[in-house]
């Protein structure tokens, strides 16, 4: 994976601020947002599947609008 010299610059500083080195930040990070991604994901399939739809139809439809009023 290659990094700009601005992207290695803020991952470097990032990492030395939270005391890891560059590797261990970069894999933190990475399995932090792919695990957020996940959650969001099957949250999202829930909603979907709680209101009789697929994800894809929950976006079509505009499913997402609160009908609580």
């Amino acid at each position: 994976m290659t990094f700009t010299s601005a992207e290695r610059a803020a991952i470097m500083a990032h990492a030395a601020v939270l005391g890891l080195s560059a590797d261990e930040y970069i894999h933190q990070t990475a399995a932090d947002r792919a695990l957020s991604w996940q959650r969001e994901r099957d949250a999202f399939r829930a909603i979907a599947q709680r209101r009789g739809c697929t994800g894809e139809e929950l976006v079509q439809r505009g499913c997402l609008a609160d009908d609580g009023g």
